[in-house]
This record gives structure tokens, C-alpha cells and sequence, in this order.
């Protein structure tokens, strides 16, 4: 009887030490959001570059809230490699004021496309960033009115390795809204080629991306 009694008592401390520690886990980072919630991420597709040089490396995505409450930016994770093909390195990620397009490619010299003056503006400190809801305007095509995005989400990373190239196949974004915590996926497909490497290298670095 009293090693039926044991058991059974360690059984309930069990059961409340996995309670406790779940009750912390929820108080110290809020329910779990299903989905990628309220936020939207337009995307600049499948995108290829090489000759990289030592330039670093900005992916620039604008975002849309179509909640009715402001979002709150903790994080963002590069999601990449497969295929033989390393993830790119991130060495830094800000907020910006969005100027309309979405990219991926150097953030400095010639042939910028990704240069933050182009395709956004300012440099807003990432952890604690706000994302309100998106304001709306007529659509001159459909004459309904849409979402448009005031800030976007810049990504700065390392450049690839002289004759190397590294790909990404996505980037995830934490955040929350109120309590509640989301990780949002933007399919942001791409591939970076470092010096050295031919275009037959990079279209097969992009070509990785689909499987």
C-alpha cells in the first residue's frame, strides 16, 4: 500500500510541475496565434544576384496589418540552405518607412536595388517595433479600397564567399498583438551568389529554391 501511495504522489507532483511550468511558459510569452495572423508581407518572388562582392546583402519586405489593432515586431529568423546551399547569416534587422517595393540585393554601390533609399527610408529600431493597421486606399483599377503598407522590415546579411552562393527560402517574423504571439512566414525566395560564380552557377542555386 504505501509503495501504491508513493507512486501515486509522484505522480501528482509530476502533473504539477508540468502545470507550472506551462502556466510560466503562457505568462511569459502569451497564447499562441494560429496562422500567420493579421500581418501580410508582400514579396519580391524568386529573385537571383551574383558578383555580390562585400556588400552586405538587404531583403526588404513591406508589411500590411490588416488588423484593428497595432502589432508589435519581436524578431526575425532567415529561413534557408537545403540543397547543398548554406542559409544566409543575419547580422542585423530594422524597420524603415516603406517607399513601395519589395527586394533583395545589395544595400550599397552600383546596381542597388535593395538600397534603402530606394525601397525604404529611415532605420527604425526592430525589437518593439509597432505596426498599426494599414491604412486604406481606392484602387484606380478595381475602385475598391485596399490596404497599402507605411513600413517594411529590412534584413541586412552577410554576403556570400567568393564562388559560393547561399540561398533563402523564406523569412519568418515574430511578433504579437496584445498577448497573443505569431510567427508569420513571407515566402521570400532567393539566391545570392558571392564573386567568381558564373550564371549558370546562380540560375542553379535559383532552380534549389523549388525543391
Amino acid at each position: 500500500m504505501r509503495l501504491r501511495f508513493d507512486r501515486r504522489l509522484s505522480f501528482i507532483l509530476a502533473g504539477i510541475v508540468v502545470a507550472l511550468l506551462g502556466i510560466g511558459a503562457f505568462l511569459a510569452r502569451g497564447p499562441i496565434g494560429l496562422g500567420n495572423g493579421p500581418l501580410f508581407f508582400e514579396s519580391f518572388s524568386i529573385s537571383g544576384w551574383r558578383d555580390a562582392g562585400r556588400a552586405p546583402v538587404g531583403l526588404i519586405v513591406p508589411v500590411i496589418n490588416h488588423g484593428r489593432s497595432a502589432a508589435v515586431i519581436n524578431g526575425i529568423t532567415l529561413v534557408g540552405g537545403r540543397n547543398g546551399y548554406p542559409a544566409p547569416q543575419l547580422t542585423t534587422a530594422y524597420g524603415a518607412h516603406d517607399a513601395g517595393c519589395s527586394a533583395i540585393g545589395p544595400l550599397s554601390g552600383p546596381g542597388s536595388d535593395a538600397d534603402t533609399g530606394r525601397c525604404a527610408t529611415g532605420h527604425l529600431a526592430l525589437a518593439g517595433l509597432t505596426i498599426p493597421p494599414s491604412r486604406k486606399l481606392l484602387d484606380r483599377v478595381t475602385g475598391k479600397l485596399v490596404a497599402v503598407s507605411s513600413l517594411g522590415l529590412v534584413a541586412e546579411a552577410e554576403p556570400p564567399a567568393p564562388g559560393r552562393c547561399w540561398t533563402v527560402k523564406a523569412m519568418a517574423i515574430h511578433y504579437r498583438v496584445g498577448i497573443r504571439h505569431y510567427t508569420a512566414t513571407a515566402e521570400e525566395a532567393g539566391a545570392v551568389c558571392g564573386s567568381g560564380v558564373s550564371s549558370t552557377e546562380l540560375q542553379a542555386a535559383i532552380d534549389s529554391l523549388g525543391g
